[in-house]
């Protein structure tokens, strides 16, 4: 077979200034125009705007730009009070109101019910919001070094893996929020500072940094982040390769949080749900929801620490937990015991697997609640439908994943009785959704 050369497409587009209208935004947060018959994506512009924007991707299908100048502005645009939003990629929408992100974000899982489960009219009930400053109690912060070998401590600028050095996180844990330059000062003045490749902190009952090194650190250094964390009052962990660690090698303590009257007990890598005050509005609603009575025999699957298993077990005649990683298996089982809660079995699984036996499956279940990472529970949903149990709750933080597998559940005689939008990540695009369904 002959090969022909093929020139490339020629790009006509491409580093073009133009001023052109927005429509709408994207599930991305980015608004849409059209230039020479192309969908073009604009980060930073909203619906109604005329804007003056470069051209700085060009595909057969689609253009990018980014905005040069916001020639009309939206009545929904406001200043974002991060210095740094521009520049760091924590954040996607601060420069759209409070309620205009909530419309976003309601239109992102309607147009992903619409498209993936055929559902145009959707029985929404109020979202669920709090304070959208200063909510996330759990954050990994990046360390980089720049020619000077000096730290940079912060987050990753939009679209690339170089970090922008900030100094104050609006997000962030307000206890945590200004400890930026703070983080960068001690990581300066340490002889082994390189070996510093990231922070976490965690603002729970005993707050707590981690710092993250890949090379052994001295005790000169380890002194200083001793000293500089008992000033702070912080909990001081080392994290190598091998193990998280107080100063003196043994295992840092559990943490902990309250939740509907019951105390959840984790460590430094366990996933908790970084909006403490969102979730407690959660778990209440879900308890709400599911009309929990004491004969009731609930299966809550993706069941981590028992955030949800633990509160429904107080209500409940009994609960099955399932989670995939055996140390969370571990936390649920000993977090029911520490809770004196002895209607609770926890088991490891994995729950994305086409492996069709469910040993802790038992037919006295008649309420399920699932809440799966962003990858949904197709094959979960697949196997549900199977045993007819009669109610089920969804919680997802990805409404396309979410949206797929209601289809499943209405294919096979499921129908959607509520939907919420809950603001667990307020200033950016992700999604967070509860969904009840019933066998009808």
């Amino acid at each position: 077979m002959v090969n022909f050369f093929k020139p490339a497409a020629k790009k006509n587009n491409l580093h073009q200034t133009v001023t052109i209208d927005i429509q709408r935004l994207d599930i991305n947060g980015d608004g849409v125009s059209r230039l020479n018959k192309k969908p073009l994506f604009v980060n930073g512009a909203l619906p109604d705007e005329t804007v003056a924007v470069k051209i700085i991707e060009e595909k057969s299908k689609y253009l990018r730009a980014k905005v040069l100048n916001v020639i009309t502005p939206s009545s929904q645009r406001v200043t974002p009070q991060c210095k740094h939003f521009y520049q760091c990629g924590g954040c996607d929408l601060q420069h759209l109101s409070e309620a205009g992100q909530l419309q976003f974000k309601q239109a992102k899982v309607a147009e992903l019910f619409a498209r993936n489960a055929n559902l145009t009219e959707l029985p929404w009930t109020d979202t669920l919001a709090t304070d959208p400053w200063y909510y996330r109690r759990k954050a990994r912060i990046g360390v980089q070094y720049n020619k000077l070998n000096e730290a940079i401590v912060g987050f990753r600028r939009k679209n690339s893996n170089v970090l922008t050095q900030v100094s104050h996180c609006v997000i962030l844990a307000e206890q945590f929020a200004q400890e930026f330059t703070a983080f960068t000062n001690i990581i300066n003045s340490l002889k082994t500072k390189k070996a510093i490749s990231h922070i976490e902190v965690i603002a729970a009952d005993i707050a707590t940094v981690i710092f993250r090194h890949i090379r052994p650190l001295t005790k000169h250094d380890t002194q200083l982040l001793e000293n500089f964390c008992k000033n702070k009052t912080y909990q001081l962990v080392l994290q190598d390769e091998s193990s998280v660690r107080l100063l003196n090698g043994e295992p840092s303590p559990l943490l902990s949080y309250q939740i509907a009257g019951c105390n959840i007990q984790f460590s430094e890598t366990d996933f908790v749900q970084i909006n403490a005050k969102l979730n407690e509005q959660m778990v209440e609603q879900a308890c709400q929801w599911l009309q929990l009575e004491k004969t009731d025999n609930v299966l809550d699957l993706f069941c981590g620490l028992g955030n949800f298993s633990l509160p429904i077990a107080k209500q409940v005649n009994s609960v099955v937990g399932v989670e995939g990683i055996d140390s969370m298996v571990a936390r649920a089982t000993n977090n029911s015991l520490h809770n004196n809660l002895n209607n609770s079995q926890f088991f490891q699984a994995d729950l994305n697997s086409e492996d069709t036996s469910w040993p802790w499956f038992n037919n006295d279940i008649n309420k399920i609640i699932l809440d799966p990472a962003r990858a949904g529970a197709l094959q979960v949903v697949t196997k549900i439908i199977e045993f007819n149990v009669p109610t089920v709750l969804y919680i997802s933080c990805d409404p396309a994943t979410m949206s797929r597998d209601a289809k499943v559940l209405i294919d096979h005689g499921y129908k959607l009785e509520k939907l919420a939008l809950m603001d667990m990540f307020a200033q950016t695009r992700h999604v967070e959704t509860m969904a009840l369904f019933k066998l009808i």
